[in-house]
Parts: structure tokens; C-alpha cells; sequence
């Protein structure tokens, strides 16, 4: 079987490009994130609420050349919700923020563009930053009861246990 020159050309790239290795994360747990942000140098403030941006700002991935991804992208976007407080999710928060998707390889988040979010806010001298990543980062999207419950007990210093992987 003869394969048309494009197609070989195809082809040759796509190998040349080397097989993408499978990304591996820990399971994205809000314990292990609050510590994180908890024993951080920065200031961050834990937020519930919505968060729209304009979704074609997303990073889009060239497998053909996966080296030209960028390992960050910054957005602008707003989230209007809650702070959290000592007694929970009470304190008025809007304004704009700016999103920052990184990206490991050629994996990159994919936030939704408009949805609610149980998220930690760094706290920049420019305004709020939200860090996502492939693996989740600072953002927990579509947060249940339970997940805000969580959040604020490692708030105010109730049990904050780690999810080990099973």
C-alpha cells in the first residue's frame, strides 16, 4: 500500500514528534490544597462562587508541535460569590481576577468558562490571581456541600484530612 506524500508527511511528524506519555496527578484534594496555600509565603483567600471568562482565551495544544504550548496562560476574568470567613461563606466578594491556566506538556486545564467554583485567591499587589492546572490546581469546580463544609473546618482548624489515594 502506497501512501499519498501528505499523508507520509503526516505521519512522519507525528512520530518524529515522539508518543505522548500519560500525565499522572494525585487526586485533586481540597485538604492537601488548603495545606498548600495555608503554609504559602502569598496571601490567599478562599472564594465561593461563579467565575466566567471568554473560554477562546483557552491554550489550545499543536500535538504536531507540543514543545510551542505555553506552560502558562493568563486571562482575564470576574467571580462574583463569597469570601470565607470564621463562620463560612459570608462575606461579599466581586471583581475581577485574573485566571492563570498552566499547562504540563501538552496537557493543559480546561476550566469552564462559566460555573461555580470553590476556589483559593492569591492575593498579587496587581489584584487576585486563580491558578488552574491539568491536575487542578487552585479550583475546585461544581463544590458541593460537603466540599465548602471541608474547606471551611480546615479554615478554622477542624478536621482537614488528606484523601490518600486508594
Amino acid at each position: 500500500m502506497r501512501l499519498s506524500p501528505m499523508i507520509a508527511a503526516a505521519l512522519a511528524a507525528a512520530m518524529a514528534s515522539g508518543p505522548a506519555a500519560a500525565l499522572s496527578c494525585l487526586p485533586h484534594d481540597l485538604a492537601r490544597t488548603f495545606e498548600r496555600v495555608n503554609s504559602a509565603a502569598e496571601t490567599y483567600v478562599a472564594f465561593n462562587g461563579t467565575l466566567e471568562f471568554d473560554e477562546s482565551l483557552l491554550p489550545e495544544v499543536d500535538m504536531a508541535d507540543q514543545q510551542a504550548t505555553p506552560k502558562e496562560t493568563r486571562i482575564p476574568a470576574r467571580i462574583s460569590g463569597e469570601a470565607l470567613s470564621r463562620v463560612g461563606f459570608n462575606r461579599p466578594f466581586a471583581g475581577p481576577v485574573t485566571l492563570i491556566v498552566e499547562c504540563f506538556g501538552p496537557w493543559c486545564a480546561q476550566p469552564p468558562a462559566v460555573g461555580e467554583v470553590l476556589a483559593f485567591l492569591r492575593q498579587d499587589p496587581e489584584g487576585f490571581t486563580l491558578t488552574t492546572d491539568p491536575c487542578g490546581g487552585d479550583a475546585f469546580f461544581g463544590p458541593d456541600a460537603a466540599m465548602l463544609d471541608k474547606a471551611h473546618r480546615c479554615f478554622t482548624g477542624g478536621e482537614c484530612e488528606v484523601e490518600e489515594p486508594q
